[in-house]
């Protein structure tokens, strides 16, 4: 546990990050912020955790910004910018950890929420999910992301239909365009992430990083940088006793154990 707006707790190899303001659909106040970056670096710190799970208390996965907060006001644009580096803040160390996070959506996921979701390496939806683009409708842009995410999965037109209809987009549709990868039953959604998350707790951590870190590169990079990317990283993955592991397990047709060195 680190704050009361943000509950952390590691099972085996996977760190869980709950979201935990459920009376008001787990808003993105600035507690729940300080929070969860908090807990981000948490999990990133924790050498004994190797997959982190983003999910919800209650009903919900996240309802976006904070509506009181808006309503109040900021003084002035210094202080909108210390706000959006906050925002910011979050949706960097999701895609920075060099660990994988999967988002684990038990409800809606809205505005910041949707943003977050598309954040993280995978996402697995309940079925009674939504998501929805819901900027417009307070007179905003999408952010936090999701002008970068949304297009790179969807495409740029599909993209502008979603943010400026505010549509909501079901767990069954998520999945058809692709932001989601799967969708489980309400019931199954902890098991299901779980059992995914634990899989690939026990893989080699040093490749699944560094293969995250050239991942979020490769849209910008051509693929001669990809190449040296990859040549970069696979000399460090030669280098490691995982590799070593693995190799040796294949030949003695086994499992292998690996340790994250």
């Amino acid at each position: 546990m680190v704050g009361s707006c943000v509950l952390i707790e590691r099972k085996g190899k996977v760190s869980v990050i709950k979201l935990n303001i459920p009376g008001k659909l787990n808003p993105l106040t600035p507690e729940m912020r300080e929070d969860l970056m908090e807990s981000l670096r948490t999990f990133q710190n924790d050498a004994q955790s190797n997959v982190g799970v983003l999910t919800g208390a209650g009903r919900a996965f996240c309802a976006g910004g904070d509506l009181e907060e808006m309503q109040k006001g900021w003084e002035g644009a210094i202080d909108i910018a210390r706000h959006m580096a906050k925002c910011n803040e979050i949706t960097s160390l999701i895609t920075s950890i060099p660990k994988p996070i999967i988002a684990a959506v038990n409800g809606p996921a809205v505005g910041a929420g949707f943003s977050m979701v598309m954040a993280c390496d995978i996402a697995i939806a309940s079925s009674g999910a939504v998501f929805s683009q819901v900027f417009a409708k307070v007179g905003v842009v999408p952010d936090m992301g999701s002008l970068y995410f949304l297009p790179r999965i969807v495409g740029v037109q599909r993209a502008k239909e979603i943010m400026w209809t505010t549509r909501l987009i079901k767990a069954d549709e998520a999945l058809q365009l692709g932001i989601v990868s799967r969708v489980a039953a309400p019931e199954d959604l902890e098991s299901e992430v779980m059992k995914l998350a634990t899989e690939i707790a026990d893989g080699p951590t040093v490749a699944f990083g560094l293969a995250k870190e050239i991942l979020s590169k490769s849209l910008e990079c051509s693929l001669q940088d990809v190449l040296q990317y990859e040549a970069l990283a696979q000399a460090i993955c030669l280098e490691t006793k995982d590799n070593k592991e693995g190799v040796r397990a294949f030949f003695e047709k086994r499992k292998p154990v690996y340790i994250g060195r």
